[in-house]
């Protein structure tokens, strides 16, 4: 059986609703980003993700799932695609991705621009998320792990 990788991720920051600019409320989420088989991971640069998200009056410890493509090297983008059912028991995808800059290299990989969406498809928040790199790196590093056997 073929290797796989694995790691841990944590974001934090704000999002504000679409139709209430001005209100500003915490978001954070805790991944586990994984590729079964490292061949296949090759081929297709996508991770499946799941973990639990927080964002204040509509997510409390809720469970998400989705993808984080690789795609630095062809594209210079890392996008997410994270969908998780609300506290008021409606689906929302969170969808955004980091764009590498040389002129920002470190916040252009430590900042997440997204928006969230609804079961429809419409936009109803923004939201930045954040890598705290001084508190956060040696953690996500120590994170990493070669899995056997699929899991």
């Amino acid at each position: 059986m073929l290797p796989g990788l694995s790691y841990r991720e944590t974001m934090s920051g704000n999002y504000w609703r679409l139709d209430a600019p001005t209100d500003e409320r915490a978001i954070a989420f805790t991944i586990d980003v994984y590729a079964r088989n490292l061949v296949e991971f090759a081929r297709n640069k996508t991770w499946r993700v799941t973990g639990t998200i927080d964002a204040e009056s509509l997510a409390s410890g809720r469970q998400l799932e989705g993808t984080l493509s690789f795609k630095l090297l062809s594209e210079r983008r890392m996008p997410y695609r994270l969908s998780f059912v609300g506290d008021d028991g409606h689906r929302y995808e969170l969808r955004g991705q980091r764009e590498w800059s040389g002129l920002a290299p470190i916040d252009s990989m430590t900042i997440l621009p997204a928006s969230l969406f609804d079961s429809r498809g419409d936009e109803v928040a923004r939201v930045t998320l954040r890598f705290d790199l001084r508190a956060d790196w040696m953690a996500w590093m120590k994170s990493f792990r070669l899995r056997f056997g699929g899991n």
